[in-house]
């Protein structure tokens, strides 16, 4: 079974620092969906940094959302392909960002 870290800040319709949630939520056994954000360059430099982040199952969504664009801080990033799946566990350490284990229901989109 395989299982992806994701972050429960951030979706492609509010950004990267959007939380969809209400407090305590997602929580363990919930249905959400799983959207990859992804740094492809670094001030010229070609890079491969992925993040995973979850949100309500219903804002779920196939293949890239939207395309890649230019930061000013001179990056280059994309919102990448998403998919659902189900939460299996939900770690929130007091003053760190809350993140969730999540089993993707198709591991290959991500």
């Amino acid at each position: 079974m395989h299982q992806i870290t994701a972050k429960t800040l951030g979706t492609p319709s509010g950004g990267l620092f959007d939380n969809p949630w209400p407090p305590d939520f997602p929580a363990a056994g919930q249905r959400v969906a799983i959207f990859a954000y992804e740094v492809t360059r670094v001030d010229g430099t070609d890079q491969n940094i992925r993040t995973y982040h979850v949100g309500p199952a219903e804002t779920a969504a196939q293949g890239p959302i939207g395309s890649s664009r230019d930061e000013p801080q001179g990056v280059t990033v994309a919102w990448r392909g998403c998919g659902t799946g189900t939460v299996t566990s939900v770690s929130a350490p007091l003053g760190r960002e809350r993140t969730c284990e999540v089993t993707p229901d198709e591991p290959g989109l991500l």
